[in-house]
């Protein structure tokens, strides 16, 4: 057997010694040459100094890579993940020139995820970043940080605070109690500032970190942001002054502010744009009350408020809010009948649409259940400009969530409706639709998912106002939801769309689209409205359908005979069953 060695090649054995060292100095020689072609080949690539981006001085380069660097807004610098967000790394593979400026750019470091990059990446990277402002993000995960790792972070993080503009730390209580502790000089440069505490219950009862008002030292004039969940403020904290963006999740009920504090706090925010507080407005007092005060915050645009139904109008009751384009109150009643909503009415038609509006209310969507009631407005062109979302655990009727909606709806300024959305389980009956018809002469377009299409149905076939006074003249569109065109509902439907011609305010459109039905159905239907869009074809079983004798066509089977006919079949309605139950 022959050994291994390091000069001896395979075939060596088979040569004379004076053959062996011919072959060697060969290899040398070939070995030589390529060395003096890569020496060549570097001396050539001086071609690069002749492209014109190579005569740009390097702070000119470093501007435009610039432009590849990551947005403040887009997920933070990580390491294995998602590596389309670090372009502004692919210019360094390009030439040398390139990767020296673009690894000398301290910005390119800035955005950093804390929690995915090691403690020796960590230090790198900040490093790196030198004194450029720093957007930093945190996540400690609970349990897999040892001591020396959290040590480790925090001596990375407290060092850095003066040039820290965005900060975002989510941690449990006691990690997020220590990093607390440690952020006591000043944060000149912080505009950003996100805190929450992941775990907060213990020993089955809530609890928080407190943000105390000696944090960053109290100096933080440069911060416009401050976003809080699970954290526990005073409501005189430094922090809060100011600010353009407040957003507060959950205060403990000792925490939470009196009256005349909370609005001595938003006094020192005049420039506030964004407001959102849940279980953070002040605990209002038995009602009613006298508004003496209120705080008039002229550029806030968007609030969003979650309290009890009275915390809720005691806050709205003493905001003036000239520039409010976006409401958002969800609010939990604690009266069995619902009737403390009734305090609130007021305030949101005050809020639904001011003189800053330029367009009025056009769309509306109501929806709810026995636990439930929804409404939410738009304007033409905004987005949900109001929503009124309230939750009653103790309702003990099952109809108290229509007569929320009926006022919601008496509240809000709709007279320029133009559609209208039903949605989901509301039971809303023809006299409630007919409190509202009046008020809506522009309306042209519903969709109605049972049982709230039988009201309406009904309130259009039982219309008296004739030819000179109809009801809803502008309607020119029905969209029918999830119903099943039994002959009965079909039959009634057709009452209905030829009162209506009566009338001279005919229908255009029919939409069936999502509808049970045969094309019999639909073909009665046709004769009456041009554009009707179909539901035939949408048979489970041959069960579902059957003859009528009177119209001699199939039809979805009746499931109660006994009923009247209406466009929905819903007397033994369950208020609790799914959206798309089909009577």
């Amino acid at each position: 057997m022959v050994g291994k060695t390091d000069t001896v090649t395979p075939f060596a054995f088979m040569m004379n010694p004076s053959q062996a060292n011919s072959r060697e100095y060969q290899q040398q020689a070939i070995d030589a040459e390529i060395k003096s072609l890569e020496e060549s080949i570097l001396a050539l690539r001086r071609r690069n100094a002749l492209v014109p981006v190579s005569s740009l001085p390097p702070e000119v380069i470093a501007v435009i890579f610039s432009f590849l660097r990551v947005p403040v807004e887009s997920p933070l610098l990580t390491l294995g993940k998602m590596p389309g967000l670090l372009a502004w790394l692919h210019v360094a593979h390009v030439c040398h020139r390139w990767r020296e400026i673009a690894l000398d750019q301290p910005r390119f470091w800035s955005h950093v995820d804390l929690t995915t990059v090691s403690p020796a990446g960590t230090a790198e990277i900040l490093a790196r970043a030198k004194k450029a402002p720093l957007h930093l993000e945190a996540k400690v995960p609970i349990g897999l940080w040892d001591d020396a790792r959290f040590s480790a972070f925090e001596k990375e993080l407290q060092p850095r605070v003066s040039h820290i503009c965005h900060l975002a730390i989510s941690a449990d209580l006691i990690n997020l109690h220590k990093i607390l502790e440690g952020l006591a000089s000043p944060a000149p440069t912080l505009e950003y500032l996100s805190l929450s505490n992941e775990k907060y219950w213990h020993s089955g009862l809530p609890s928080r970190a407190f943000v105390h008002d000696n944090f960053f030292g109290g100096t933080t004039p440069r911060l416009s942001c401050l976003k809080l969940c699970n954290c526990n403020i005073s409501s005189t904290s430094p922090l809060l002054k100011g600010l353009k963006t407040l957003n507060i999740l959950t205060l403990s009920a000792n925490v939470r502010p009196s009256l005349a504090i909370w609005l001595d706090a938003l006094d020192e925010m005049p420039q506030l744009e964004q407001l959102v507080l849940h279980y953070a407005t002040p605990i209002a007092p038995p009602f009613p009350y006298d508004v003496e005060r209120t705080a008039t915050l002229p550029f806030l645009t968007d609030v969003d408020i979650s309290a009890s139904v009275r915390d809720c109008a005691l806050a709205l009751a003493h905001l003036t809010l000239p520039a409010l384009t976006s409401l958002y109150l969800a609010v939990n009643s604690h009266r069995w009948d619902g009737a403390d909503v009734q305090e609130i009415l007021p305030h949101l038609g005050r809020h639904a649409l001011g003189p800053q509006d330029t367009q009025p209310l056009q769309r509306i969507l109501v929806r709810g259940n026995r636990t439930h009631a929804e409404i939410s407005a738009w304007t033409p062109t905004l987005y949900e400009r109001i929503v009124l979302s309230v939750t009653g655990k103790d309702w003990s009727l099952p109809e108290i969530h229509t007569g929320i909606l009926d006022a919601a709806m008496a509240a809000l300024p709709l007279n320029s409706l133009v559609t209208l959305t039903a949605q989901n389980l509301t039971r809303l009956d023809e006299q409630v639709w007919r409190r509202h018809a009046p008020r809506w002469p522009l309306l042209q377009c519903v969709h109605l998912a049972p049982p709230a299409a039988r009201g309406f149905g009904e309130m259009l076939l039982n219309d008296n106002g004739g030819r000179e006074c109809p009801l809803l003249p502008s309607l020119r569109k029905i969209v029918l939801v999830n119903t099943g065109l039994s002959a009965r509902r079909t039959l009634r439907l057709c009452d209905t769309l030829m009162q209506r011609v009566e009338q001279g305010v005919p229908l255009e459109t029919l939409d069936l689209r999502t509808c049970v039905g045969t094309s019999h159905a639909v073909r009665l239907l046709s004769e009456i409205v041009v554009d009707v869009s179909g539901a035939e074809g949408a048979f489970r079983g041959p069960t579902l359908f059957t003859m009528d004798s009177a119209t001699r066509g199939y039809f979805v089977r009746d499931d109660n005979s006994g009923a009247e006919d209406h466009l929905d079949d819903d007397d033994e309605y369950d208020s609790d069953s799914s959206s798309d139950h089909m009577d």
